[in-house]
């Protein structure tokens, strides 16, 4: 995530209940409401035994329009299977658990209201590895007093409602049965969010599920299973500062009805048909959309990835330049450590004052394209651009702990940037330095801390993205450039859909050096790091 103020169905049968819905759309009311919504409680293949995973057929067909009889007499039988079996002692699970959480979301979407009408539903595996009789989840909206109505939690297929606490963003669900290790169960969830009118942020943070006047941003907006870690479930508190969010690697299909003239943006694979868009977005960390009535949309592509700009009409003029900024940076991430891992990229210019990472999608505040003239790189607009897409690899894929560890993706992304100048624009990479690295002041403070530590927005800026790069400056230095090259792109294809952490990083640096950076590590770190041997001079206490 980048600010401008640092410058100085479910299942078969859920699948095919949207597409009835697009049947519908003309009955519907222009702005949608919950009972537009199809139910998500509907099973596709559960059972208690050998029933097979319904994330293998999530989504239809765009041709298919109806539900043949046979089709819906064996999803009738199998509905009333895990009826029956909710109503016993057993949960119903899941045959074979999913590989990764499955998220099939639902929603109408009141724009001139801003209200997110969601069913939703989440196929995952007990990942606490122990015997449990409820389950928490983490729910963004909620941190904001009248901001989420919510209606219903239950697993699907059963008629009773799951009981259920939820205090501020975090949300308690009590089980009818245990939940066994290694089991796998689907809960879905009925609720409203009212996205709140954009609030005034002058450093990196804020809620990024907000609206202003020309576009509404759905970040993190719905109901997620957090990572459980150490025993305990991962809910970390808000800070308008940094990513105060955790979730893990998950696959995501989401139908969004919207009003006629709005237009709808978010990553992964899109289909359309009238006001129903579709999106199937595996491997994420994120699943956010943007909505807007006044998006101009350009595409373009290159090297089998399209990329997509939905620009306000008054900046719509710079979508060229936004987009081959992000083709290069594609380009050169793709040459050094792996190729992006989607057919399309989406930038979204939004009414937020910063930059933003999303799987699949971008956003980029709207005041980062003022006074741009449409020629070179000297410009945030360029930066920001090229910073947001870096996090494809260094968020997306290499996932990190936001919370506890930002450095491994914001240092890394801001790190890209300088690879950016250095490619593109050799003549502006002192331009660069001077604006985002040097600034008015020395960059300072400890870049390992948590987004908790940091006293705000600028003390955070001023050590995770200026010290940061200073940090991987004095590694390349000592190291080599093109060795360093080499680290980062074993440590990439090393921790591809992981939640990586520092010793990961350094293990790969040790892998391909033998320099010793104890004493860089000491001067940009807080706290004490226990470092391969090889690249500590074999310091006393080291790892082998």
């Amino acid at each position: 995530m980048l600010n401008r103020s640092d410058l100085v169905c479910a299942s078969r049968v859920c699948a095919m209940l949207i597409m009835l819905l697009a049947g519908g759309c003309a009955r519907a009311g222009q702005s949608g409401n919950v009972a537009d919504i199809p139910t998500l409680d509907v099973p596709s293949g559960v059972n208690s035994a050998q029933s097979a995973n319904p994330s293998t057929s999530s989504t239809p067909s765009p041709e298919t329009t109806t539900t043949p009889a046979s089709t819906a007499e064996a999803e009738a039988q199998a509905l009333a299977q895990a009826q029956a079996l909710a109503q016993t002692n057993s949960l119903p699970h899941l045959g074979t658990p999913p590989e990764r959480p499955l998220y099939v979301l639902n929603v109408s979407l009141d724009y001139e209201q801003g209200l997110i009408n969601a069913q939703q539903r989440i196929e995952f595996k007990n990942p606490t590895n122990l015997s449990v009789d409820e389950l928490k989840f983490s729910v963004p909206p909620a941190r904001r007093a009248n901001a989420l109505t919510f209606r219903d939690a239950r697993i699907y297929g059963a008629k009773q409602p799951l009981q259920y606490e939820l205090n501020g963003p975090v949300l308690t669900v009590k089980l009818p049965a245990a939940l066994e290790p290694d089991k796998a169960i689907a809960i879905t969830f009925d609720f409203t969010v009212q996205v709140p009118l954009q609030e005034a942020i002058t450093g990196i943070g804020g809620d990024d599920t907000s609206r202003g006047p020309n576009a509404m941003m759905a970040g993190h907006w719905y109901i997620v299973l957090p990572p459980f870690t150490n025993g305990n479930w991962d809910l970390p508190e808000y800070v308008p500062v940094g990513d105060p969010f955790t979730s893990e690697l998950a696959d995501f299909e989401v139908s969004i009805l919207a009003p006629e003239d709005v237009t709808i943006a978010a990553g992964g694979d899109e289909t359309r048909d009238g006001r129903l868009w579709r999106y199937s977005l595996p491997k994420a960390r994120v699943f956010a959309f943007a909505a807007s009535d006044v998006y101009v949309v350009d595409e373009m592509s290159e090297n089998g990835v399209t990329y997509v700009h939905y620009g306000f009409p008054r900046h719509q003029k710079f979508a060229e330049d936004v987009m081959f900024t992000a083709q290069r940076t594609v380009e050169l991430f793709g040459r050094l450590y792996g190729p992006y891992i989607y057919k399309t990229l989406r930038i979204v210019e939004t009414d937020r004052a910063q930059g933003q990472e999303y799987s699949g999608m971008v956003a980029i505040g709207a005041v980062l394209y003022q006074n741009y003239s449409g020629r070179g790189g000297r410009h945030d607009v360029i930066a920001t651009t090229a910073h947001e897409v870096a996090h494809q690899w260094w968020f997306n894929v290499v996932g990190n702990d936001q919370v506890r560890t930002p450095w491994l993706d914001e240092t890394f992304a801001r790190y890209g940037e300088l690879k950016f100048y250095q490619e593109y624009y050799p003549n502006d990479v002192d331009w660069w330095y001077t604006r985002y690295i040097e600034g008015r002041r020395p960059p300072k403070g400890a870049i390992d801390m948590t987004i908790y530590d940091y006293a705000d927005a600028q003390a955070y800026v001023d050590a995770v993205y200026r010290n940061g790069v200073e940090f991987m400056r004095a590694v390349r230095d000592v190291v080599g450039r093109e060795t360093l090259d080499e680290i980062l792109r074993d440590y990439y294809q090393t921790e591809s859909y992981k939640i990586s952490t520092p010793d990961a990083f350094f293990d790969a640096i040790a892998r391909h050096s033998s320099e010793d950076i104890s004493g860089i590590v000491k001067a940009y770190f807080a706290r004490e790091v226990t470092l391969p041997c090889k690249i500590s001079a074999n310091v006393v206490g080291c790892r082998p």
